[in-house]
């Protein structure tokens, strides 16, 4: 019987996850100015190497009412956003989910920007699944663009892996910060335009 239930949830975390990113394009709900979640600090193992980063904006997914994750942007200084230059990208989920299909989704995501090719997915896929831990409320994952273009990935402050790949990166990071993101208004309070 624990097992069915722990089936169900799963299934069901699956579920809300494909449905709020799938749809979410359509139904975001930016925060005002006001509304902006705080970002809390960087955890200080993810930003060893780096020149100094400053918050730069954030914003919260929300989908149905239903609030998915709160994003932010760490820039040098906390400058305009220049995808040549490190910075640092952090999650802070506030609903379960699972590494595997934060992976999955991803790949959806950077196939919906015509990023990447079909001989690359299943490598990035399989990168992604090996850094990507599941996660619970208040969990984050941080995401850091290095200047020799890798991007290193923590759970809650503990480095989980580091993905040597150029192309991905850009692929990775543009799932938010790209013109094409499927979230524009999130980009435009991430970048600290709204």
């Amino acid at each position: 019987m624990q097992a069915k239930n722990s089936c169900l949830r799963a299934r069901a975390s699956t579920l809300l996850l494909s449905a709020a990113l799938v749809l979410s394009a359509l139904f975001v709900v930016p925060q005002s100015a006001a509304q902006s979640p705080s970002a809390p600090a960087l955890y200080a193992a993810s930003t060893e190497g780096l020149p100094a980063l400053k918050f730069r904006g954030g914003g919260l997914l929300r989908m149905f009412g239903f609030q998915i994750y709160n994003s932010f942007l760490w820039t040098p200084g906390g400058e305009a956003f220049d995808p040549k230059k490190p910075f640092a990208l952090d999650i802070q989920y506030l609903r379960n989910f699972e590494g595997r299909k934060l992976a999955e989704r991803s790949i959806d995501e950077m196939r919906g920007q015509g990023v990447g090719n079909d001989t690359v997915y299943p490598k990035w896929l399989a990168e992604m699944t090996r850094v990507f831990p599941d996660v619970k409320p208040e969990d984050r994952l941080t995401g850091v663009f290095t200047s020799e273009r890798t991007a290193r990935f923590f759970h809650n402050g503990r480095f989980t892996g580091e993905v040597k790949d150029a192309e991905f990166a850009a692929a990775f990071f543009g799932i938010w910060l790209s013109e094409n993101t499927s979230q524009p208004r999130l980009r435009e309070r991430m970048l600290g335009l709204k």
